[in-house]
């Protein structure tokens, strides 16, 4: 049985998907040194291939339900909200469309969305740290239902936006910030896997 789980946990669309979610956190975390124009351009980058990555997580069931724990407080979430709407100041919020079909509308923001999209990707790769292949095979089951559920559609909204602020002529600042780490998704380079304790495959993670 450990063998099974560990050939879902270590596979190859795992193990991609958890190096992308962990980009994406430590690009949230690290926000004050990117400018504007630089964290919409890496965003627009990389949440399409989080999305993509987040489709072809294998399907698998719950065995440790008991060992799901929500790791991200409601205060390192307003935490993160605000940070990106600091950063995203004149370009946060906008107007949802629910249905095309109807005139239902919302006004909502850029921050909650990555704030959603940062909460359970961080809640994932903690568990997923742990290293016990039954709480990893959980932390891809909770992840992908919540991605089914919830932050699946809150990145799609979050793209098509920042897809219009870099083609639709928005006045993006870029000397808010100092972009002195490569976050580029197509890298999966130590730094990215050691900010969060692993390693690259045969490389031990440093302690810059």
């Amino acid at each position: 049985m450990d063998q099974d789980f560990e050939s879902i946990v270590y596979s190859e669309n795992v193990v991609g998907f958890t190096a992308l979610a962990a980009q994406y956190c430590n690009m949230v975390d690290k926000l004050s040194l990117l400018s504007q124009k630089d964290f919409v351009d890496k965003s627009h980058r990389l949440l399409p291939l989080l999305y993509l990555k987040a489709i072809i997580l294998p399907d698998t069931e719950s065995v440790m339900p008991e060992m799901i724990d929500k790791t991200v407080t409601q205060e390192e979430w307003e935490e993160v909200f605000h940070a990106v709407a600091k950063k995203l100041k004149g370009v946060d919020a906008y107007i949802e469309v629910f249905d095309s079909l109807s005139d239902e509308q919302q006004m909502t923001s850029l921050s909650e969305g990555f704030a959603d999209i940062y909460q359970d990707l961080k809640d994932f790769i903690t568990l997923y740290g742990m290293g016990t292949p039954e709480i990893m095979n959980d932390a891809i089951w909770e992840c992908k239902n919540n991605f089914k559920d919830f932050w699946g559609q809150r990145l799609v909204n979050v793209i098509r936006v920042l897809h219009h602020l870099l083609y639709g002529g928005a006045n993006l600042n870029q000397n808010d910030g100092r972009s002195v780490e490569d976050f580029d998704p197509e890298k999966r380079g130590k730094r990215q896997w050691s900010d969060f304790g692993w390693a690259s495959e045969g490389e031990e993670a440093d302690d810059e």
